[in-house]
């Protein structure tokens, strides 16, 4: 006669232990690819923000062969666009329309380079450049410009990704050959 613990045997079902372990195992990696889509995410908004302030190095060196200077969007280090960013969302628009004439008024830099994203489109970094103005020379970041006395200017990109008051920093100047990163991924 069989009792009722062989006919359980016979069945081929799992333990509960067998179960909990496999929801484990599942857990672990779910978070493990969790945390490697965001790591993958910031590193494309980096690069994103590295071609946005390659296009600026381009578009200053043309507009300095044709004006003989360059182009600041702000007056100093805190002239961020877009200014209103929500770096847990990210929900912000560029925000400029450059064929609009209270756009041009309201940010000649920005439209003097021709330089960002469409109006409609996502940022994901607040910007900033900066060039020499002779007529009000300002002392440069000394890391970024070795002589201040010639034309220069320096773009910064910055990002919040974990909201905690800690940025990613990138910047390009008119004497960097390569984007300096700072607290890349933070």
């Amino acid at each position: 006669m069989h009792t009722r613990q062989d006919a359980r045997r016979g069945a081929g079902g799992f333990t509960l232990i067998e179960l909990m372990i496999v929801v484990v195992i599942i857990a672990v990696m779910a978070t493990a690819a969790v945390a490697s889509y965001k790591r993958f995410s910031r590193r494309a908004r980096v690069q994103e923000a590295i071609a946005f302030l390659a296009d600026i190095r381009i578009k200053q060196e043309s507009y300095y062969q044709t004006y003989h200077r360059y182009v600041s969007t702000g007056t100093s280090d805190a002239d961020f666009w877009p200014k209103d960013m929500n770096w847990m969302t990210l929900d912000v628009v560029w925000g400029i329309d450059c064929t609009k004439p209270g756009d041009v008024a309201a940010h000649p830099g920005w439209c003097a380079l021709g330089a960002g994203y469409r109006s409609d489109e996502q940022a994901n970094f607040a910007f900033l450049v900066i060039a020499r103005n002779p007529a009000a020379p300002a002392v440069p970041p000394i890391q970024y410009i070795k002589n201040p006395n010639q034309d220069w200017w320096y773009a910064r990109a910055r990002a919040d990704f974990t909201n905690d008051g800690v940025f990613s920093n990138i910047y390009l100047s008119s004497e960097m050959r390569e984007p300096y990163l700072e607290n890349e991924l933070e």
